[in-house]
């Protein structure tokens, strides 16, 4: 198993620092939402982006001698149909490769965008959540003495609006690698669309069926994934509710609808009105699914 990166580290670190810090401060629980959401490792990301470019560079080359093959043969060393029927195979193989380069690049280009956007967010919520950590510390070592108690709750005023300041810087840089996420995606569907057209248009029918048996073949990546963003969300949103789950959500304050399931108080105020912090959320979310109502009411 590979040793982990760095950035991948880091963000580990930054979600106990954070966790931490959230126990004692309470604007730090969007933050703590934030950092839980975005566990990853960019340094990953972007290797493998350099290795659809490496393959991108191969292609090139391929291409590169495809077209010498037809140029070293000249009429007089070969001619008729048979040359020409070599010459339609040897330019469709051309236009195949172009369209798979266009591919390669696309999402080489954009696993490395995507990869370096999430390395600002992993390296701005580690400072932040180092910087609350060391708050958190100084204010339950000083809130444990009588002398040192308006201290702390001078610090916890401080911390509270720092983090109600970093909040808002990192949710711009999330709000960014989603749009980057996205804009990439949508580019890759693109270019997937344009290599098979490639293909297709050069009378590589077999691509359909190669298309077919890809997607058979990650049903259990594409599963796999719905399940961890489900669980991740489901676990997300009940370390702090957000905006996502106010009073305009359907089923009132403190609810939240996904994936046609109703997610009851995910850190906040309830259906009840009892205020309901951090992983308290996921508890009260499973309560309200198994016996109706929440977990602090019944």
């Amino acid at each position: 198993m590979a040793d982990p990166t760095y950035p991948a580290a880091a963000a580990k670190l930054a979600m106990t620092e954070i966790s931490l810090a959230a126990a004692v401060i309470p604007a730090a629980w969007p933050i703590a939402q934030i950092v839980y959401f975005n566990q990853c490792d960019p340094e990953t990301i972007m290797r493998k982006g350099g290795d659809w470019l490496a393959m991108y560079d191969q292609l090139g080359t391929a291409h590169g001698n495809l077209d010498d093959a037809l140029a070293t043969l000249t009429a007089a060393q070969w001619s008729g149909k048979d040359r020409e029927a070599f010459g339609v195979h040897i330019n469709a193989y051309g236009t195949q490769i172009v369209g798979t380069q266009v591919l390669t690049v696309t999402v080489g280009v954009t696993m490395l965008c995507v990869g370096a956007a999430l390395l600002c967010l992993v390296v701005a919520y580690a400072v932040v959540s180092t910087i609350l950590a060391v708050f958190a510390a100084f204010i339950a070592a000083a809130g444990a003495t009588v002398v040192g108690a308006p201290a702390a709750a001078s610090a916890l005023a401080t911390a509270n609006s720092f983090a109600a300041s970093a909040l808002s810087f990192l949710k711009g840089i999330e709000t960014m690698a989603e749009a980057v996420a996205t804009g990439g995606a949508a580019a890759i569907a693109g270019a997937a669309a344009f290599d098979v057209g490639a293909h297709l248009g050069s009378g590589d029918v077999g691509v359909l069926k190669d298309l077919v048996q890809a997607s058979v073949d990650g049903l259990d990546n594409v599963a796999a994934g719905f399940l961890s963003k489900w669980e991740r969300d489901f676990v997300g949103y009940g370390i702090h509710s957000g905006a996502r789950h106010s009073a305009g959500s359907p089923t009132g304050p403190g609810y939240l609808v996904y994936g046609g399931g109703t997610q009851v108080a995910p850190a906040g105020t309830d259906g009840d009105g009892d205020t309901v912090y951090g992983t308290s959320g996921v508890v009260d979310n499973l309560w309200s699914r198994l016996f109706g109502n929440d977990a602090w009411n019944h």
